[in-house]
């Protein structure tokens, strides 16, 4: 598919291994011209996680060629709207399917890589939370999640949360490929009895 702009300012332009390219904040601007959101979405947390760029230069690459009509502003914008700058990018492709699929059930925005502290003490940063409800919720991959060494770490840390009072949900890879309404009802069901 072929992308033209008739605005393209110096600051757009880079080079990898001496070929001239777009920048990795224009790149992703001109993504939402030709992609789907969610490919977008998965772009903009893997870009903030290898810090390929920041919050802050993707808000300013919007702010400097956003106006009406240009295609691909108006998805970035409302991507980074939802996040807020103090947004912390999920770990992985998978964590932000899961991020998804909540939103896909009617879900809030929840929390990413939420540390819970007992006092000052450090106890466990999970995947996802909802703190208002003390739910923490954790993507279980079947590699990070099976066996002796992960019941030795996996099970202590899910005890210490619920003695805080913590809900844990697991989320399988099953979930995500069923649409999560095991989950979703789950959450719904802890929201409703705090």
């Amino acid at each position: 598919m072929v992308h033209e702009t008739k605005r393209f300012d110096s600051v757009d332009r880079t080079t990898m291994d001496s070929i001239p390219a777009t920048s990795p904040e224009r790149t992703l601007l001109d993504l939402g011209a030709v992609c789907r959101s969610s490919v977008v979405e998965l772009a903009l947390e893997n870009g903030l996680r290898r810090e390929l760029f920041t919050f802050a230069s993707l808000e300013q690459t919007v702010r400097r060629l956003g106006k009406r009509g240009r295609n691909g502003v108006g998805v970035l914008r409302k991507l980074l709207d939802e996040r807020g700058s103090k947004h912390v990018p999920t770990d992985s492709e998978t964590e932000t399917r899961v991020l998804q699929m909540l939103r896909r059930n009617g879900l809030p925005r929840p929390v990413t890589q939420h540390r819970i502290l007992d006092g000052s003490r450090f106890v466990a940063r999970v995947d996802f939370a909802y703190p208002e409800w003390k739910i923490a919720m954790e993507y279980e991959s079947y590699q990070e999640h099976t066996g002796k060494l992960a019941l030795d770490r996996d099970n202590p840390r899910r005890n210490a949360l619920v003695a805080l009072g913590w809900r844990p949900i697991g989320i399988t890879p099953q979930d995500i490929r069923t649409g999560g309404l095991r989950v979703s009802n789950e959450i719904l069901r802890l929201t409703r009895n705090p």
